[in-house]
């Protein structure tokens, strides 16, 4: 398996890289901003970390029940301490999601891609969202788990390096819209990082525009 370390710096960011990175950058930035965001963010959180959920539950086709075990890690009362842990230990909060999703908290191959992984996230890179991502589903680590595990930590990650403060984004609802372009990117993710993590822009971005919805409803 070709070495992870160099997801961190990728070299220089094209005009186009740069722009959707900002665009969704102020995408989140706004939605954080609104009132509803600042008053009431454990209600819209729960309700973006519901419908996360469900739809990362379809895109594998696993039971909903799954993806809301996994996805209660984000929840309002347990997202800023698992955060933390994922900083400081992300083998185990990754231990956790596969218990949560029904395995027994053991990957089931390509181990040293999560030893990798767990090295770059102690250097929290700004892009450690779409890193953790691909590298969870890409090499399925935790088997048929690795989808709903890999958006959840994805998510997770976000939150813990301020990408997402307070995991307001429903990423999910452009990865299931786009799923056969989902899929391709994840099987490419080793040959082609970029064009994953410009992918995981996409759905952030989507994501925020899901937020903003629920926060004109709360």
């Amino acid at each position: 398996m070709t070495g992870l370390i160099g997801l961190t710096n990728l070299g220089v960011m094209t005009e186009p890289e740069i722009s959707l990175a900002e665009q969704t950058a102020r995408a989140i930035a706004q939605v954080h901003r609104r009132p509803v965001s600042l008053r009431k963010w454990e209600v819209t959180s729960a309700e973006g970390v519901l419908r996360g959920a469900k739809l990362s539950a379809l895109i594998d086709a696993v039971p909903a029940e799954t993806a809301i075990s996994v996805y209660s890690l984000l929840a309002p009362d347990l997202v800023e301490s698992s955060a933390r842990i994922f900083l400081r230990s992300p083998l185990q909060i990754l231990a956790k999601m596969d218990v949560l999703a029904g395995g027994d908290g053991k990957p089931v191959t390509n181990v040293s891609a999560l030893q990798q992984l767990a090295h770059i996230v102690v250097q929290r890179p700004e892009n450690l969202a779409g890193i953790a991502h691909g590298v969870i589903a890409h090499y399925g680590c935790f088997g048929s788990r690795s989808g709903v595990i890999a958006r959840g930590c994805a998510r997770l990650a976000a939150v813990a390096v301020g990408n997402d403060p307070r995991g307001l984004t429903v990423p999910e609802v452009y990865l299931h819209r786009h799923s056969s372009e989902y899929a391709a990117a994840v099987a490419g993710f080793a040959s082609d990082p970029k064009d994953f993590l410009d992918l995981q822009l996409r759905a952030f971005l989507a994501g925020a525009a899901e937020a903003e919805a629920i926060a004109r409803l709360a």
